[in-house]
């Protein structure tokens, strides 16, 4: 992979590759505003029992929300880098 990062010609492709723990690393945030957003959510229960509720029920919504927005980002590039891959096949073929 680091000679990919090396390569002038960008012969090579490393975001196929990096996309992989882009997207683990990306969970992780997420997952930790969904789990504060419940915190909050449990906090306020006392307060605003209406808000608290909306906040804890909602947070799976949000959660989910994220990841799904993340995925779809993601596969939208890898996409394109599979387009590139494709054509330089058929080009290499013809």
């Amino acid at each position: 992979m680091f000679g990919g990062l090396f390569d002038l010609n960008f012969d090579t492709m490393i975001t196929t590759r990096v996309v992989k723990i882009l997207y683990v690393l990306a969970l992780i945030p997420i997952t930790l505003f969904a789990l504060l957003m419940a915190v909050y959510g449990i906090a306020w229960l006392d307060d605003s029992a209406a808000f608290g509720l909306m906040l804890l029920l909602g947070s799976p919504f949000a959660w989910l929300f994220q990841v799904f927005a993340t995925r779809i980002a993601l596969e939208f590039v890898i996409n394109q880098f599979k387009i590139s891959e494709y054509l330089r096949a058929i080009k290499d073929k013809g």
